[in-house]
């Protein structure tokens, strides 16, 4: 491989040591559709974060859902990416603002407002000045925002004023979440745009401004989708992905391509929960479109089928709804990594889906045995206990990988040997250094062996580094590299549990297989 810029370079190669288990929470990150929010990640820790950026629950976005039950389930935070439409005609609502100017009295706009991302939602927003408690040569205003006619802001003692702290692009465009001034025909001492001696004042607005002309473009193309999960791109560290509702062929190629692809720019570090098809229920029709996703990916797990869960929007009978698993299962990742490690399969009857009632489809048992055959993941109703997730497979079927838990520890080792080797950048290549990066990476992992994460007799049967003169030689020092090789052996869950009974009758034994 040729290195072409100074950084770290990570690969995987076929060890034969074991891997360990980290109580490291690795990021969840959502892509979907919502009401109204912005169309670059931000991250949420809460359900009222999400709320006030991205918008209440509603019918019409499933995202909603998806991050309610993730924080149900135990997720504590996520980078949300909102899609919207690429499409040129893409616009925000606006509104205008009159005024005058004190030279002569001239009535004109004096500034202006939009909605801070686009959508038919700004469509909704309104907004009502009404003056300030300071008067004189530099008065303020005050601004109040309502939304579907409810008021959601309130901003005292605006100013035209450049100069002044409550300057209303200043003010506006850093904290409000409904609305960004523009177009401000603001006061300075000079300017080309600005005569000296000309100041600005807003007139009083008795009727609320309306905002218009707010659209999300052309209907959303599968490109939209791939392009609003490379923004991805812009958060460092591994990440749990779901693509919200999305299980159509091209969408989720593309995404499998971004996790694990052998392009520049796939990540590689971080993980893809796929969603159902609400559509499909026969074991055929699920097999054929996950065949549909490619050869098959270490990076990626595919759930079935829709969970019933709680619908806190509404109230009596039509409290649940079907819903995609993604959020919960990503809640549910989460709430393993914090309790046990990335190395504890997310699965089991220890861990029960919170808010889940029941899943759309109860899969027999002959049923449930084809589509694991095919790595897909079940969701089983058990009754007295709950939904638990049955299944802890990837989509790739050839080697050890083929579990959840061994690609997520694998990924997360994969991120600490980066960490742990970042200061040795631009240090004295040479066994002092090749010394101190064994070091701090055979710590890390004696930590986690003490705790129990790891197996083996000894630390030395759990875990191997090399970082000396077999593997950097003058050639490798001389082009700049240290190589460091981590030896692993990856750990695979218990799936089948076989229990022999024995009868022990007057000296003879019968024997069951349960």
């Amino acid at each position: 491989m040729t290195y072409s810029r100074p950084g770290i370079y990570v690969t995987e190669g076929p060890f034969t040591t074991n891997v360990p288990s980290s109580p490291a929470t690795v990021a969840a990150a959502f892509v979907g559709t919502a009401e109204r929010g912005p169309a670059t990640p931000s991250l949420v820790q809460s359900w009222s974060s999400y709320k006030n950026q991205f918008g209440d629950l509603t019918a019409n976005y499933e995202m909603g859902y998806s991050l309610y039950h993730f924080f149900t389930n135990g997720g504590r935070s996520a980078y949300v990416t909102r899609v919207t439409s690429g499409a040129s005609t893409t616009t925000v609502a606006t509104s205008s603002f009159a005024g005058t100017t004190t030279s002569n009295n001239t009535a004109q706009t004096v500034f202006k407002l939009r909605a801070p991302n686009p959508g038919t939602w700004g469509n909704a927003i309104t907004a009502t000045v009404s003056a300030g408690s300071i008067t004189g040569t530099t008065p303020t205003f005050n601004l109040t925002v309502r939304y579907n006619g409810v008021e959601v802001e309130n901003w005292s003692e605006l100013s035209l004023n450049l100069d002044n702290s409550r300057y209303i692009s200043a003010v506006l465009n850093n904290y409000s979440a409904y609305v960004q001034a523009y177009d401000v025909m603001y006061n300075a001492s000079a300017s080309a745009a600005h005569a000296a001696g000309t100041t600005y004042a807003v007139t009083n607005v008795s009727t609320p401004q309306v905002f218009t002309a707010g659209a999300n473009g052309n209907a959303i193309a599968d490109a939209d989708w791939a392009r609003t999960l490379r923004l991805l791109d812009t958060v460092e560290g591994q990440l749990t992905i779901n693509l919200v509702g999305q299980s159509s062929t091209s969408i989720i190629t593309n995404a499998i391509s971004y996790v694990d692809g052998n392009v520049e720019g796939s990540r590689k570090n971080s993980f893809l929960v796929i969603d159902p098809d609400s559509t499909l229920t026969a074991a055929s029709d699920i097999n054929t479109r996950i065949q549909g996703y490619g050869s098959g990916t270490s990076y990626a797990a595919v759930y079935y089928p829709m969970l019933s869960m709680t619908n806190p929007a509404v109230r009596g009978a039509a409290a649940l709804r079907d819903t995609y698993p993604g959020g919960a299962i990503l809640g549910l990742y989460q709430r393993v990594d914090a309790e046990r490690g990335v190395g504890r399969a997310p699965a089991g009857y220890a861990y029960t889906l919170q808010n889940a009632f029941g899943t759309t489809t109860n899969f027999t048992e002959a049923t449930v045995g084809t589509l694991y055959n095919n790595h897909v993941n079940t969701l089983k109703n058990v009754p007295g206990a709950g939904v638990i997730v049955n299944g802890a497979r990837t989509l790739i079927k050839t080697d050890s990988t083929k579990y959840i838990p061994s690609r997520r520890t694998l990924n997360y080792v994969k991120a600490q040997v980066e960490e742990l080797t970042k200061p040795a950048l631009f240090q004295p290549n040479g066994p002092r250094l090749w010394t101190s990066i064994s070091g701090s990476i055979a710590k890390m992992l004696s930590g986690l062996y003490s705790s129990g994460a790891l197996t083996g007799n000894s630390a030395s049967e759990a875990f191997y580094v090399t970082c000396n003169a077999t593997n950097n030689t003058n050639i490798t020092i001389d082009s700049g590299q240290v190589n460091v090789e981590v030896g692993v052996a990856l750990q695979t869950p218990a799936e089948f549990i076989v229990i022999n009974v024995s009868q022990f009758n007057g000296g003879s034994t019968v024997t069951e297989t349960l």
